[in-house]
């Protein structure tokens, strides 16, 4: 005979594998897409940050071509 607390403890897995699609899967792929978006968002804005720092420098270093 299996013990209540058995029963019990395997209820608990059934159920939370049934709550959990394939293991986590679906949070899984839900936290990547939102790392990867994160992760771009990020890149982007160090592209934009070097790009007006390039220009920052270029016109301190020009100051005649900024004022045509």
């Amino acid at each position: 005979m299996i013990p209540h607390f058995a029963r019990t403890a395997s209820s608990v897995q059934s159920l939370v594998v049934a709550v959990l699609p394939h293991g986590g899967q679906r949070s899984a792929r839900r936290n990547a897409w939102a790392s990867m978006s994160e992760g771009n968002s990020r890149a982007k804005a160090r592209r934009e940050a070097e790009s007006a720092m390039t220009r920052a420098i270029s016109m301190s270093q020009h100051p005649a071509a900024s004022a045509r």
